[in-house]
């Protein structure tokens, strides 16, 4: 009789029941009992393989998704319409097993994505393989930074915004000499005023001179966007200076890049362009 494949791996319907199919059913054993015995999933896929069963009729290989998901189906052990396979204690196991090896998600995704090295400036990427010890890689030039948890991260990330929070003044730009006139722009101006000292002066050319002059001066004296953002962004703070906890839109609001430093302090690289 040929399977319908729409069921589970391991059962086949008969007469409108669910029946187990006895090799498949080995092979579902054989995986539970080699992942306890410290078989990875890629391991385990290629057992299957080997058994020439199919997981399901369109499918022309096994691979460890497929394996992943045997494990996790309690159809197995825990429902009334299904014959079990396994015992409640083996499937226990390798639930408790499989979640021990899970990586741990990241709670702090709009804080992740910000982690720059202090070295190359390059993004880092979280490493929790030797959870609960978080560590953050740098590919770049291959420095590790760490190990700092989630929630040592976020402190520091909310101690730090708070900072800036009740001392907005450090957000603002490191003062530029105040740029002089152009060459251009004094010659002109020397021009003008020589031809101010004249009896009689050609207005037109007198025109054509000041307006020359006004946009060569306008080009030293222009307020440049970083002062915008800076304006902003201190208003933004004050705005939030009795805040006693992490407000995330002011945090990506303001905050272009959080640098790891090697003691695993923290430093704020902000859109307009000033580290703090």
């Amino acid at each position: 009789m040929k399977k319908i494949r729409n069921c589970p791996f391991g059962y086949q319907m008969q007469n409108g029941v669910y029946i187990v199919v006895p090799e498949e059913k080995v092979l579902i054993q054989n995986l539970f009992m080699g992942y306890l015995n410290g078989a990875s999933l890629n391991q385990l896929s290629d057992i299957a393989e080997q058994t020439g069963l199919k997981f399901r009729e369109n499918a022309t290989s096994w691979n460890k998704n497929m394996v992943s998901r045997i494990l996790d189906n309690k159809r197995y052990w825990d429902e009334e319409k299904y014959p079990p396979i396994l015992t409640q204690d083996i499937a226990m196991r390798v639930a408790s097993l499989k979640k021990s090896k899970a990586s741990p998600k990241s709670k702090i995704p709009f804080i992740r994505k910000r982690m720059t090295c202090p070295y190359c400036g390059d993004i880092l990427q979280r490493n929790s393989k030797k959870s609960p010890r978080v560590y953050w890689d740098c590919k770049g030039c291959q420095n590790r930074f760490g190990p700092i948890s989630d929630n040592e991260l976020q402190q520091a990330v909310t101690e730090k915004l708070l900072a800036v929070c009740r001392n907005s003044q450090v957000v603002e730009l490191d003062q530029q000499p105040t740029n002089s006139l152009s060459i251009q722009a004094a010659r002109l101006t020397n021009e003008i005023n020589q031809m101010l000292t004249q009896r009689e002066v050609d207005t037109d050319r007198l025109l054509s001179l000041i307006l020359e002059c006004a946009a060569e001066k306008y080009k030293t004296c222009s307020i440049k966007e970083s002062d915008h953002l800076t304006i902003k962004i201190k208003a933004l703070f004050q705005e939030h200076s009795n805040d006693e906890k992490l407000d995330r839109e002011l945090f990506e609001q303001t905050v272009k890049q959080v640098i790891l430093q090697p003691d695993g302090s923290i430093r704020f690289h902000l859109l307009n362009g000033k580290t703090v």
